[in-house]
């Protein structure tokens, strides 16, 4: 399978982060399209099931898993991978939407950019693996989590800038 998504834009705001993600031609849209994807995903992070999640009519997302779009669970995978590096703070959910054919726009509250892009870029790795047939290696979660939360304390720390300054300009920190 080609590149399950592809990351074609990422716009780092004072709070948030957008990034817009087009999903394959050749990939399912759902999860119910290939079951045993979306069960390899769900295997390297059980936690999922209990995310909370708003933008369905269930309240978590254990209840929609089975049958939601890629791109959304590309979203709880990635906000599964900043809640495991105990570095992003509060970061309890995400938000996706359809913003053309097979394009979805995932939005994060951003503690930092390098963590939360890190964590996306991570997240479309793990959905690359358990949607390309698994295999060896497996992916470890826990690694990749240490591995985000250590390349963030190692980069230096870039000072506070008031909001002004953040919205007149790109910027390192959210």
């Amino acid at each position: 399978m080609a590149q399950l998504f592809e990351i074609k834009k990422v716009t780092v705001g004072p709070k948030n982060l957008d990034a817009v993600v087009e999903l394959a031609s050749s990939a399912p849209v759902m999860t119910n399209e290939d079951l045993e994807g979306t069960t390899r995903v769900w295997q390297v992070m059980p936690e999922l099931r209990d995310h909370v999640c708003l933008g369905d009519e269930s309240g978590n997302f254990g209840e929609v898993m089975g049958a939601t779009e890629l791109a959304h669970l590309l979203e709880h995978v990635t906000v599964e991978l900043l809640a495991r590096t105990d570095v992003a703070g509060d970061i309890s959910c995400g938000q996706t939407t359809e913003v053309g054919e097979r394009t979805y726009q995932l939005t994060f509250k951003c503690v930092d950019d390098v963590l939360v892009v890190g964590s996306l870029s991570s997240a479309v790795w793990i959905m690359q693996w358990a949607f390309s047939g698994g295999g060896d290696p497996q992916p470890d979660v826990d690694a990749i989590a240490f591995g985000l939360a250590s390349l963030l304390q190692s980069l230096p720390e870039v000072e506070e800038r008031d909001e002004d300054e953040i919205i007149g300009g790109p910027s390192g920190v959210c």
